[in-house]
């Protein structure tokens, strides 16, 4: 019998202007908002692109569709991008891509893995084994020069705050794994987000322990805010307020995607001008098994008022 060359293979993306010259095109179309700097963050984390995976049609091997299967030390993943391009959308390419990433996942020995979804894509995860444990809503806010921020404070009450820059890189990776149950060290450290050009971020130190920090980056409509811990309301909004005044001369808009489980996430948001963009992501998580600091009464539920991002939990 004759051998029959496969019309798409499934392999990882070789370099990061290959994944990137895919990515950044197909965020442009959807809408997602995401800046076109994060492709080289996404791809540091999903092992310099050894996870990062393509569907290509052949022989040319042109890249159709990506999925990222986010595989972290602490046995914890997250399915990242799960995207085909239009044209070879509905033609069941996604089910190679699925069944690569979960050869990639069992090989990590990876426990619990995890997803946003939009509203439409729920039944789908669904099917697939996934189970909705929270909610994502999306917040967005003018910018100050539009809407200035009309809060007060009494300088007692207010902590002091430090440059991220300046925290040790592995106590921020720390202290993202306490309110996250994922350990995304390759997010924080060895040249990570708080290294980026164009981002803003504050932490809180109290007595020699970080307590609180939030961090922003720039997307195409303005900035993106995210992640926002603190030890409490007060805290997040002095943390909330410092690094929007920190883009006061930012013509584009602040969007932030918030931890529902934290019953004062909208809140603190909403009393700093911002509002609902009619938007809700589905945290799923496969057979329905979540961190315990994102459980009800976990550090996440009290003190996660942001989540970093959708695309890597």
């Amino acid at each position: 019998m004759a051998y029959v060359a496969p019309k798409y293979i499934v392999r990882s993306a070789t370099n990061l202007k290959e994944a990137a010259d895919l990515w950044w095109p197909l965020m442009q179309e959807l809408g997602w908002n995401r800046g076109q700097a994060d492709a080289a963050t996404h791809f540091k984390a999903a092992e310099n692109g050894k996870n990062w995976l393509l569907i290509c049609s052949q022989p040319l091997n042109t890249p159709r569709g990506m999925v990222m299967p986010l595989t972290y030390p602490n046995k914890t993943g997250w399915v990242a991008f799960f995207i085909m391009t239009d044209g070879y959308r509905g033609e069941g390419l996604g089910r190679q891509l699925w069944k690569e990433m979960e050869l990639r996942f069992k090989d990590a020995e990876t426990d619990i893995i995890g997803l946003d979804a939009v509203q439409e894509q729920v039944e789908t995860y669904k099917r697939r084994g996934f189970v909705s444990c929270a909610t994502i809503p999306i917040m967005m806010r003018e910018p100050l020069a539009d809407k200035p921020l009309e809060v007060t404070w009494g300088y007692e009450d207010s902590p002091e705050l430090q440059d991220l820059r300046d925290v040790d890189p592995m106590y921020l990776a720390q202290f993202d794994l306490d309110h996250t149950g994922l350990d995304r060290s390759a997010y924080w450290v060895q040249d990570g987000l708080p290294s980026r050009r164009h981002t803003s971020g504050f932490a809180i130190i109290e007595n020699g322990q970080l307590t609180g920090l939030i961090y922003a980056r720039r997307c195409p409509d303005g900035v993106r805010v995210g992640p926002l811990y603190a030890a409490n309301y007060l805290h997040a909004k002095q943390l909330l307020s410092k690094l929007m005044n920190d883009y006061a001369r930012m013509n584009g808009t602040f969007v932030a995607e918030v931890f529902g489980s934290n019953e004062l996430g909208v809140q603190v948001f909403e009393e700093l001008g911002w509002k609902y963009a009619n938007i809700t992501y589905h945290r799923m998580w496969l057979h329905g098994k979540v961190p315990v600091q994102q459980q009800g009464g976990g550090l996440g539920a009290k003190r996660m008022y942001a989540i970093l991002d959708a695309a890597c939990g």
